[in-house]
């Protein structure tokens, strides 16, 4: 019965994120600079965990770059058709909202195979011995497939966000009076 309360429990938290995210991805969002420097920074972080695992099969860093390169591609689209607008004294920006739903079912599937994979591997894992399923943890935080998909979420989410915090600055900068900003009259 205990099982069953931590999977709910687990599966509730992931739908939670899942929501938050959406409402996130398919909404007006406020330009927040403080959270955007946040994200980035948690990203990168990422990104550098992702190399690191990756260090066991030189085959994750091919797919580590082809994802960085694909999510900069989609990141400068969607900075290309993303729009601004002031609501209540704030500015905020909406999203392309295909890239956005796009970008979720990629992450959502992937994550969605990579577990029915493991959960697939659980038996023979309970078979082997302890120094065989620390390998097949390695093997399966340096997947190509996953460690692609996640370098392209990365590379997209720092490449929006950089767009997004120098945006915010530029549309500061241009509600300043004249006098404030440091120009010449």
């Amino acid at each position: 019965m205990q099982h069953y309360t931590s999977v709910i429990i687990i599966v509730a938290l992931v739908l939670f994120g899942m929501y938050r995210r959406v409402r996130r991805t398919v909404g007006f969002q406020p330009l927040v600079r403080g959270r955007l420097t946040t994200r980035v920074v948690i990203f990168s972080i990422l990104a550098l965990v992702i190399l690191a695992a990756g260090i066991t099969s030189p085959w994750s860093y091919i797919s580590d770059a082809v994802g960085l390169v694909i999510g900069g591609i989609i990141a400068y689209i969607s900075a290309r058709t993303t729009k601004f607008e002031m609501r209540n004294g704030r500015w905020g920006y909406l999203q392309h909202l295909w890239i956005g739903i796009g970008l979720i079912v990629l992450f959502v599937g992937r994550l969605a195979f990579r577990f029915i994979e493991i959960s697939q591997d659980v038996g023979k894992i309970h078979e082997q011995q302890a120094s065989t399923q620390n390998q097949m943890a390695a093997q399966s935080f340096s997947d190509p497939w996953t460690s692609g998909i996640f370098m392209l979420l990365v590379a997209y989410y720092i490449g929006y966000f950089v767009f997004l915090l120098r945006k915010a600055r530029e549309l500061e900068n241009a509600a300043q009076p004249k006098g404030m900003r440091g120009d010449t009259q």
